[in-house]
């Protein structure tokens, strides 16, 4: 590779977005050894390919480690700059690559799959994307691209559907697409051969880029290469007629870790809308559930007269009404499509930028992006590579509270683009980063973000506004992830005292914003990382003063850090730190924080926590103790609307070997949960995985909770066994959060009670404001 030329510095665009223009790639992947096939769509019915030479690279600390390998397999290039990786070395195909790297393992004496002294820019496609500086979708809008929803339904008289069992048949499949299309494949007296058959073909006919669906990652695509493979049916999906590729791996969703088997089709793309509404749960945290159905009621996506059918009863009504069956699939792919087309458009836009398939980029955590933006222009440039520092941040961000109780009118004020502000006026750039990419490409993308919101607000068309919302989503989505990326461990570029400076300076320019808030008479109740929450001085009354408050607060900052107008409640309820309600002079609840509502609560806990708060905002305490009364009643006499209402769901976040390895090395105590999954796995079969939600509930018969509980379809409400002790318990502990709120224990008993023999009197109870000693809260900022 010596003989390559010095390359011009690219601008601020070509450092985003790529340095090759060339427009409308839908997908790529590899052919032989030493080609990438692009696909690129011409129109929505016209998809042309081209068969390009690719060479497999990566970088290298030492083309000393290569001694002995056959000279005429590589070739290498010094690259500038003092970093570790000093070497890219290229390959004429993927076996010389694959053998390169097997003889670094062994120079290095190392046993990892991947030598300290390597650094792999990840897959065949993500290698070619940056050593052309090419990526996906350019010149296109996300509508632009065909996407495909598929959904299946199964004939399962007994139990969860197993595709190893040969009763339990495909028996629909319904298809819908971007374009409009739909087609419902199934019917009575149909072969599930001739189900499968005709599936295929309408898939390959409608020759989408992008194939979606609901779980279809963990049920619909491995259910039908499992039935297909039973009638000797070949998968032949690939744009290329190649099979469908699987292979094992896991995304990370906060706490959350969910493995599965991914499905790579040649040509296409596959989205799994689970995992874009657990991703987009990870902001919000007040999803009711990931269920399909239950996200498209969340969003408002169901279709008018919504058909629904429970899973249990496929089979059934399939038998007896399957018109009825026929209309609940085809509601099911309507959702599918209304969801992805929601939730997809910003990582489309990333895939215009990231040099990554639009899948992976799917799949692919936001500090992984942003690295791959900087290999691609550290290699565009033939510059050396650091590699990542060991150690870990120190400094975190600023949150505390000062006022606890129910208080209003609040006013929320936060410093616009916090961090990313911070960065770009305080000079912060990793050491690593010696091209200076950091601040180059955090400014444009910054840039680009508000010309992106300045256009969306003048858009007259809603499509238009959603495509633009989708573009600054995007933009957002990288621009938050700089700091992240120089505070993670495994980042090349990353620089923990840098990242630290900026949490330290946002500490501090908080602290000041809380000292001119004071100094000008208002009572701060919280601070929460980059806002403020506060109450008003006297004098400051309605929108207009509040907002002109929150300016003159503003022009008192440092240049470049700018606090924004972010909201106005008429009450809070203030719990602990990123724990508080907000309840808006629209009749709008807002929550903040798991302490006061956890989703992993029963639904009936849910509901009595979120209508108390509400009560107690509004200071009705007689209303307060009637609500408890309710749900003990309901509780006693077993009034629920289904087992759901008292149902727990939780998520197995390690495999049933594992939780028995560690219950007998006695690292944990037996779990419902991981109970009731290793029964179902042995009455069904089907074993349980990591990222399966178990859905259970405490029964009666006494014992320890485990041996209580039971899968939540068992519930039979003509004979119901849950236990009325445990979930008057669990109704107690639910309302024993609010004790802070009053005056003395005495007088939250006294609500949180059954009536005695003189009833109850709501005059003897009042609510408590506590506040701390401002001198005592300066000192308490975690340095």
């Amino acid at each position: 590779m010596a003989e390559m030329p010095a390359l011009d510095a690219p601008d601020d665009d070509a450092l985003l977005y790529g340095h090759d223009p060339a427009e409308r790639i839908v997908a790529l992947h590899p052919v032989g050894p030493a080609a990438m096939r692009l696909y690129r769509r011409r129109s929505p019915t016209e998809v042309t390919t081209e068969d390009v030479r690719v060479h497999p690279f990566f970088f290298l600390s030492d083309v000393d480690l290569l001694r002995g390998f056959p000279r005429d397999r590589f070739q290498f290039q010094e690259l500038d700059g003092a970093g570790f990786f000093r070497y890219v070395v290229a390959f004429p195909d993927r076996n010389s690559y694959f053998d390169a790297l097997r003889h670094v393992e062994r120079t290095t004496e190392t046993e990892k799959s991947r030598p300290d002294e390597v650094y792999l820019p990840g897959s065949p496609e993500q290698q070619y994307l940056m050593q052309t500086g090419r990526t996906l979708f350019k010149g296109m809008d996300f509508s632009d691209l065909v996407r495909l929803q598929l959904d299946i339904e199964v004939y399962s008289p007994e139990g969860f559907p197993q595709a190893t069992t040969p009763e339990h048949r495909v028996i629909l499949v319904a298809l819908s697409d971007s374009t409009g299309w739909n087609r419902l494949v199934g019917a009575p007296g149909m072969t599930e051969e001739e189900v499968l058959r005709e599936t295929l073909s309408l898939v390959k006919e409608r020759d989408p880029d992008v194939i979606e669906g609901h779980n279809i990652f963990g049920f619909d695509l491995p259910y039908v290469f499992e039935r297909c493979r039973r009638h000797g049916i070949p998968v032949d999906l690939g744009r290329d007629g190649s099979l469908p590729r699987s292979y094992p791996t896991s995304m990370r969703f906060a706490e959350r870790s969910v493995e599965f088997e991914a499905v790579e089709i040649a040509g296409r793309h596959v989205i799994d809308t689970l995992h874009q509404v657990m991703a987009f749960d990870v902001f919000k945290r007040d999803l009711p559930n990931y269920t399909l159905k239950g996200a498209a009621k969340y969003f408002g996506f169901a279709p008018e007269g919504r058909t629904y059918v429970p899973g249990d009863e496929i089979a059934h009504v399939w038998d007896t009404d399957p018109h009825r069956l026929m209309e609940y699939a085809i509601d099911d792919a309507t959702e599918t499509e209304r969801l992805a087309r929601h939730l997809s458009g910003s990582t489309f836009y990333l895939t215009q930028m990231v040099p990554m398939p639009y899948a992976q980029a799917a799949r692919t955590g936001p500090a992984a992006k942003v690295e791959a933006l900087f290999v691609r222009g550290y290699l565009h440039a033939r510059h050396s590579l650091p590699r990542a520092d060991f150690g870990s941040q120190v400094v975190g961000g600023y949150t505390d509270v000062f006022v606890t109780g129910v208080v209003g009118p609040v006013v929320y004020a936060d410093v616009e683009s916090l961090y990313p502000s911070i960065m770009l006026h305080y000079d912060v750039q990793p050491k690593g980063d010696a091209l200076g990419l950091f601040p180059r490409l955090l400014r444009r993308l910054t840039d680009l973000r508000f010309e992106t919101k300045d256009a969306m607000r003048e858009a007259d068309d809603a499509h238009d506004r959603g495509e633009l919302d989708a573009r600054q989503s995007a933009f957002k989505i990288v621009i938050n992830s700089f700091y992240g990326n120089m505070g993670f461990g495994y980042a090349l570029f990353n620089d923990f005292a840098e990242a630290d400076r900026v949490a330290r300076t946002g500490q501090e320019l908080l602290r000041q914003i809380i000292r001119l808030a004071r100094d000008a008479g208002a009572k701060v109740v919280e601070v929460d990382t980059d806002g403020v929450l506060f109450i008003p001085p006297d004098g400051v009354e309605g929108e207009a003063a509040e907002r002109a408050f929150v300016r003159d607060l503003s022009e008192q900052m440092p240049e470049g850090i700018r606090i924004g107008f972010d909201g106005r409640f008429r009450r809070m309820l203030s719990y602990k730190k990123k724990n508080y309600a907000l309840l808006d002079y629209d009749g709008h609840l807002k929550f903040k924080g798991s302490s006061l509502v956890s989703r992993s609560s029963e639904r009936f806990g849910r509901r009595f926590v979120r209508e108390a708060i509400r009560l107690l905002l509004e200071e009705d305490v007689r209303a307060l103790h009637d609500l408890y009364l309710r749900h003990r009643r309901q509780i006693e006499a077993h009034d629920w609307l289904g087992v759901e209402s008292f149902q727990r769901v939780e998520t197995l976040k390690a495999s049933i070997e594992q939780y028995e390895r560690a219950v007998a090395a006695g690292e944990r105590t037996r779990s419902a949960a991981y109970e009731v999954a290793r029964q179902e796995a042995e009455r069904t079969g089907r074993r349980p995985r990591i990222g399966d939600r178990v859905a259970y509930y405490i029964a009666e018969g006494g014992g320890r909770v485990f041996e209580a509980a039971k899968p939540a379809e068992a519930w039979d409400p003509e004979a119901p066994d849950e236990s009325t002790a445990f979930y008057l318990d669990r109704l107690d502990q639910l309302a024993g959060r609010f004790e802070p709120f009053f005056e003395t224990a005495a007088q939250f008993q006294l609500v949180f009670s059954e009536e005695d023999l003189f009833g109850f009197d709501p005059a003897s109870v009042r609510l408590v404001v506590r506040e701390r000693d401002p001198d005592e809260v300066e000192d308490d900022v975690p340095f």
